[in-house]
């Protein structure tokens, strides 16, 4: 009986002991992946996951993906080259739409005003003389918005034209018209499947668009006519529309991708912030990052601050808006392999446990270094080793709709669980033996961002304490920190990785 109880006592014990320790990472969960990358051996579909380190990151998301069948979930992209031509928002789209339904082709912008090119979806053309601007310039003639791109006219009579490759969807009747809306501006006639509808610019009401009622767009075409209404009116600035469906349901992804662009082009758009809460986005892509490092291969000290702001403006403007951060592919310029796309990816999963963001790993999940080649040689990548194919892009998106599905999907079956994170320090020691030429580095690359200059094993100075609490890891702490999980272990004389709730770890300065 004695022998009973003090092996019962003993479970309970370690029973209590588990329950108060720390998780050292996520729950294991095994990603689901229905693309057929057998012809891509290089990828890491085991990956293919949201990572974050609170999960509030993803709720809003969650509750939304849940209830489209009555509210509108919206999705707004924005990026770079990567993103302009709308191949990669586009699959997303398209991907969210099969799910949810089609509730509208979001953003779109004259791209023949600023000599650039279009998305795949449509072509446009304009006649009369324009200004056009994007974010990615240094001195800007002209203000921007919600699309990254603007233009402006003086003279009436011009025309903005839109060109549909494909038929539109008959319930595609709402545009939204952002413009400047000022006592000056020109007038407009939106003309569609041989209708015309006058519509007046003016500053009658603080809304920073127009919304049109539409009838069906039969002949897949959409025209902007500028109108003088008034002697008194002289020029017209727009910044960009949107064409959705008036029912509050379904999905609609935003393409807001400007070639060229880096993260703080977005810091260049001032018109952003005031625009963007009138899209009612649930949540935003922002994935920069291949023109802040590919020319110098080199990460910048502000950059970190400077998405940090970002991330604060855009909460700000939208309080509960779902962030989802990416990192770059393993990039080439000029035939060199560059070497930041590692410490870029570790840089993000410092910003997103900061700033409680989900992270789209895409530097890991796409093959990592070198890996570009691989890309290359498939097809899948252009001949200049930055960019895609449309293939790769379409590939691309249909792996980021999954990881969205499979974080989903781990939030539901795991509702107590608080963080998910992939622990790939293997990954990294592996790249690290092939690019010091087959030469094993010392100590484990889990965390590239950390402070180069590490302490003696008998750590001496200043530190400080951190108490442990529930849910955190070792990982989680290193990022909070920025040092390396190593030097955690060497300072608290740890051989494993295991910490327990309440333990208290000294962090020197």
């Amino acid at each position: 009986m004695f022998g009973r109880i003090s092996f019962f006592a003993v479970l309970l014990l370690i029973f209590a002991q588990q329950a108060c320790q720390a998780q050292p990472e996520a729950v294991k969960f095994t990603p689901t992946t229905k693309v057929d990358l057998s012809e891509y051996p290089w990828m890491h579909p085991e990956l293919n996951m949201l990572q974050f380190y609170n999960r509030e990151a993803l709720e809003t998301l969650r509750q939304k993906w849940k209830r489209t069948d009555k509210e509108k979930l919206t999705v707004i992209h924005f990026g770079d080259s990567h993103c302009q031509n709308d191949a990669l928002p586009g699959q997303i789209r398209k991907r969210m739409q099969e799910v949810h339904g089609a509730t509208g082709r979001g953003l779109m912008f004259p791209t023949s005003t600023a000599r650039t090119y279009s998305s795949i979806e449509y072509k446009t053309k304009h006649t009369g003389k324009w200004i056009a601007e994007r974010s990615f310039r240094m001195r800007l003639k002209l203000p921007l918005g919600i699309r990254g791109m603007s233009c402006r006219t003086e003279q009436a009579n011009s025309s903005l034209v839109f060109e549909f490759k494909k038929p539109v969807p008959k319930n595609y009747r709402q545009l939204k018209i952002f413009c400047k809306r000022d006592i000056r501006s020109f007038d407009i006639v939106v003309e569609t499947s041989g209708k015309r509808i006058p519509v007046i610019v003016d500053a009658s009401s603080r809304k920073p668009y127009i919304e049109v009622e539409l009838p069906a767009i039969t002949d897949q075409k959409l025209t902007l006519h500028i109108v003088r209404r008034n002697k008194y009116e002289s020029e017209f600035e727009f910044y960009g529309m949107s064409l959705e469906d008036e029912a509050d349901k379904g999905a609609v992804v935003h393409n807001a991708g400007v070639g060229a662009a880096k993260y703080n082009s977005l810091l260049n758009q001032i018109l952003l912030w005031e625009q963007l809460p009138h899209l009612q986005p649930d949540v935003a892509i922002i994935d920069f990052g291949t023109n802040d490092y590919l020319y110098y291969d080199k990460i910048e000290p502000e950059l970190e601050s400077e998405i940090k702001t970002i991330i604060d403006k855009m909460r700000k403007a939208v309080p509960d808006i779902c962030i989802i951060l990416t990192s770059t592919q393993d990039l080439f310029w000029k035939k060199k392999n560059c070497m930041s796309g590692e410490p870029f990816s570790d840089m993000m999963h410092k910003i997103a446990y900061d700033k409680k963001c989900a992270l789209f790993d895409w530097y890991w999940i796409s093959g990592g270094q070198r890996k570009m080649l691989d890309w290359t040689k498939s097809r899948l990548a252009q001949p200049d080793m930055v960019h895609l194919t449309v293939k790769g892009y379409r590939l691309k998106g249909d792996l980021f709709f999954e990881a969205l599905q499979n974080s989903l999907a781990w939030l539901d079956e795991n509702p107590k669980e608080n963080e998910f994170f992939f622990r790939i320090d293997k990954l990294k020691e592996e790249q690290a033996v092939l690019r010091n030429g087959g030469k094993p580095k010392s100590e484990s690359m889990s965390q590239k961002t950390t402070k180069s200059n590490q302490k003696p094993a008998a750590a001496t100075g200043n530190y400080r304490t951190h108490i442990v609490k529930s849910g955190e890891s070792l990982y989680s702490i290193s990022l909070k920190y920025n040092v390396s999980i190593q030097e955690l272990k060497r300072w608290n004389n740890k051989s494993k990785n295991t910490i327990y709730k309440g333990d208290r770890l000294k962090i020197y300065k």
